[in-house]
């Protein structure tokens, strides 16, 4: 058994070598290389590209070579999905003509196949047909210094809860955009001709306690109309969280519709129903350190005049009586909700010791309208003319009034200013002990 073995083995590697030695002997097979096209590159429509083609047809064209220059075969991907259907095989050139409707997005994609059936397979491109009815649609983001204010993290939304309002030419309200979010609101084909308003107020905001204080609000307007217009417009600081009602509002913008074509134009101005003439009459101020003023205000050459502001504070604690007086104009800026301050001027003549000296007066502050009856917050500082010291320098800070209309009526001293020395003898200031 064992010698059939070993013949057998034999036998195998005689065969092996005989075998081995005939493929030494064949001729060897030539290695042939085929070039398949080129990785198809776009042309048009670019990719992404939004179209207003003049009919209903686009026409597709890319680039591809071949270095065997093997006749044009294509098949061509078209469609609605990100997954386009095939509509076209065996095209000989390198171009393809689709039908398309307005508003509808498209993909589509070639795969090229050379005289060997080698395919070569383009990418995924996309273009949208422009809708000319397409909505204007209006995005109102913000922010707040809510942090560096009062030191609260918290997002935009909590800390001043903005509402969205479309006015008409005429004033009256299209619509009352006010949600948990940020707003938005659409513009469509089918709305009447004309110009809009933008307008943003306040409907709420953060109460943080004793911690509370004045936030400022930027915000910004984003307009987008597929294909047609996108825009952003921003307003750095253009509200406070002052004033939560309706008779403080901010235009952002104006958007000029004429048929499908918008038009769009910053303002960005703070607007409150208030006639300075309205707030003509008597007031009663209280200021931190409770001094109370009665301060009368009166309109004049369209300007309102006021006076009173810190007389029991120079007369009943600084110690020096008012000879003459001088009211002061208050400016009213109306590009800030309820802004308005007082220039530094010539207020009034005291007199110590027998001698007059001159005071001026300096502030700024708000007017609220938001309460049953206007509220006057001012922050002033009474100076001494003759070299700009102030009672505020020496208290550390100014006064800070709130005024509340009052029924008192205070006359106004008849403006004679007095003379202005270049020194004086100070008089030891009254402890204040509120």
């Amino acid at each position: 058994m064992k010698k059939i073995i070993s013949i057998f083995v034999m036998l195998l590697i005689l065969s092996g070598t005989f075998l081995f030695q005939g493929c030494l002997d064949r001729e060897p097979v030539p290695y042939v290389e085929y070039g398949a096209f080129t990785r198809p590159t776009l042309v048009a429509p670019d990719n992404g590209a939004y179209l207003t083609p003049a009919g209903n047809t686009v026409e597709l064209k890319w680039s591809s070579t071949d270095a065997n220059s093997d006749p044009q075969k294509w098949d061509v991907y078209f469609g609605p999905s990100e997954d386009p259907a095939l509509v076209a095989t065996g095209v000989t050139s390198q171009t393809y003509t689709v039908n398309v409707n307005i508003g509808t997005r498209y993909y589509w994609k070639v795969t090229g196949w050379d005289a060997n059936n080698i395919p070569t397979r383009g990418e995924l491109w996309s273009f949208e047909i422009v809708d000319p009815n397409a909505a204007l649609k209006v995005k109102m983001t913000w922010t707040t210094d809510v942090m560096e204010a009062i030191g609260l993290d918290v997002p935009p939304e909590e800390a001043a809860d903005l509402r969205l309002k479309i006015l008409d030419e005429d004033q009256a309200v299209v619509e009352i955009v006010n949600t948990s979010a940020f707003e938005e609101y659409a513009f469509l084909s089918t709305m009447p001709d004309g110009k809009y308003y933008i307008v943003t107020d306040l409907a709420g905001t953060i109460n943080a306690g004793d911690f509370n204080a004045p936030l400022n609000i930027s915000i910004d307007l984003s307009f987008s109309q597929k294909g047609i217009l996108s825009e952003t417009i921003p307003y750095v600081n253009i509200m406070t969280n002052d004033f939560t009602c309706d008779s403080y509002y901010t235009v952002l913008a104006s958007v000029t519709k004429t048929g499908s074509e918008y038009t769009v134009e910053s303002i960005g101005k703070a607007e409150w129903y208030v006639d300075p003439a309205s707030l003509v009459g008597n007031w009663d101020a209280i200021d931190q350190y409770e001094f109370v003023d009665n301060v009368e205000a009166t309109f004049t050459d369209g300007k309102l005049y006021i006076y009173g502001l810190g007389v029991d504070m120079i007369e009943n604690w600084w110690g020096e009586p008012v000879i003459a007086s001088n009211p002061v104009p208050v400016i009213f800026d109306f590009t800030q909700l309820g802004a308005i301050s007082i220039d530094d001027q010539f207020y009034f003549t005291t007199t110590y010791a027998g001698d007059p000296y001159d005071y001026n007066i300096v502030g700024t502050g708000k007017v609220s309208l938001c309460g049953a009856t206007p509220v006057i917050t001012i922050t002033y500082d009474i100076k001494y003319s003759a070299d700009g010291w102030s009672i505020g320098d020496y208290l550390g800070e100014w006064f800070i009034a709130t005024l509340t209309p009052s029924t008192g009526a205070k006359g106004v001293k008849t403006v004679t200013p007095g003379t202005t020395e270049t020194a004086r003898k100070m008089l030891p200031p009254k402890p204040i002990t509120h």
